[in-house]
């Protein structure tokens, strides 16, 4: 009997253990296995021009060192701190994984290396150094980190380390992350130029940064990267450019190529939409902006431009002429035919629309292969919204198929409609 009773008990543990495991599985699937999400924001506003998933969790990996960075800054604007105060690297710090600059237990850096080796390098043994002499463990200061994201209003934003190594508990957002994006900029001018040197060196050795937007891309101030497997390639940037502000974060990215040229797409597609550094408004307002999402319908997709109410009630005006589909140049009639058509996008401007159009078959052409391609005008609470679409599926499965394939290609919400 009590060989029985046991072999009962073993097996519920068992079967208890089984389901931990799965569950468990299933909890990092959440995060990992959807990785994009963007979001740009107007830095002299604080307005969102545009977004995508900003607001799905997300592993935010280096991103952290960021509010590592905030909390030394702080130290040092309130004058705990200086350039030259030397930290004490401890054993649990030199012993982190790359990337580090492979720091020795009892040596010790200066404050003004380290600020350089977290941009530059990204290391995890500096990160987990400036924690330890700050809050005395790191643990103790990734709670820190927490009360600090709270008090920045990131509310989706969890930190459990100071590095951004995997830990399945840590967490953010795009749009957390563009908050404190803003902040950093904001707060410490002093001592955010850091962000835009594009080398440093420490002890004969040059480290180049990891953010090659800083080179490929003018008026790039900063800011940092980020990458582990279950995140994809993360990146926030701050740009100034022709007297305009923008602060954005593109996360998930499948190679650090793509994430940079992904950024650049995003940023050179708002940079005509924001408005002059000389109108910026308070850091108060600009802030309470960012919780604002940008338009949304129905669908999901989201439409990039501001919306002022000059054109809200010129919009009103066309509501009768909205009504024809309009064929880009270059592009065959949709005939008469009935079928599906599959949508990429609903933008606030006809021109932004065709991009879209353009885009999508410069980048995925072979799957649209033979399809026209239309814009269908609308108005959606007294505004004026333009559906991209590509029309010439007889099937919805097809329609479906394709949709899908677009979306593991482009960042796209593809969705399935009638022609």
């Amino acid at each position: 009997m009590l060989g029985k009773s046991f072999s009962k008990v073993l097996g519920i543990v068992k079967t208890a253990l089984l389901i931990f495991s799965l569950m468990f599985v299933l909890s990092l699937n959440v995060v990992a296995k959807n990785k994009y999400a963007a979001i740009v924001i107007d830095g002299s506003t604080g307005e969102v021009l545009h977004e995508q998933y900003a607001d799905a969790p997300r592993y935010p990996a280096s991103l952290t060192k960021i509010m590592t960075l905030y909390i030394l800054f702080e130290r040092l604007k309130k004058g705990q701190l200086n350039f030259e105060s030397k930290f004490l690297v401890n054993r649990h710090a030199a012993n982190q994984p790359p990337s580090k600059l492979g720091l020795k237990p009892g040596s010790r850096i200066r404050v003004k290396d380290a600020i350089g080796a977290l941009v530059t390098k990204s290391a995890n043994d500096v990160a987990a150094t400036v924690a330890v002499n700050i809050s005395g463990s790191e643990t103790q200061f990734a709670r820190l980190m927490t009360r600090k994201a709270r008090s920045l209003g990131m509310k989706n934003t969890v930190f459990k380390n100071a590095s951004g190594l995997p830990n399945r508990y840590q967490k953010t957002t795009a749009r957390d992350m563009a908050r404190l994006s803003m902040r950093i900029m904001n707060d410490f001018p002093k001592y955010s130029r850091f962000f835009a040197k594009k080398r440093y060196r420490y002890k004969r050795r040059s480290y180049r940064n990891h953010n090659g937007l800083l080179l490929t891309y003018k008026g790039t101030e900063g800011i940092k990267t980020g990458y582990t497997r279950a995140s994809g390639f993360n990146l926030t940037t701050s740009v100034k450019r022709n007297n305009k502000h923008l602060i954005a974060v593109v996360m998930g990215g499948r190679t650090s190529r793509s994430r940079n040229a992904r950024m650049i797409v995003l940023l050179s597609k708002n940079l005509p939409k924001a408005v002059s550094i000389h109108n910026k408004v308070p850091l108060q307002q600009r802030m309470a902006q960012i919780g604002r999402p940008a338009k949304t319908y129905n669908n999901g997709v989201l439409y990039t431009a501001s919306i002022t109410s000059k054109k809200r009630n010129s919009a009103s005006k066309k509501t009768k002429i909205l009504s024809k589909r309009f064929i880009p140049n270059g592009f065959r009639s949709l005939g008469q035919g009935r079928g599906y058509a599959i949508q990429i996008g609903v933008f606030d401007q006809r021109q932004l629309a065709v991009k879209q159009i353009k885009r999508t078959l410069s980048e995925v052409g072979q799957i649209l292969k033979n399809r026209p391609a239309y814009i269908l005008p609308s108005t959606r609470r007294g505004v004026a919204i333009h559906r991209a679409r590509f029309a010439g599926f007889f099937s919805r499965g097809r329609a479906r198929q394709a949709c899908q394939n677009i979306k593991k290609e482009m960042a796209v919400n593809c969705i399935v409609t009638m022609q």
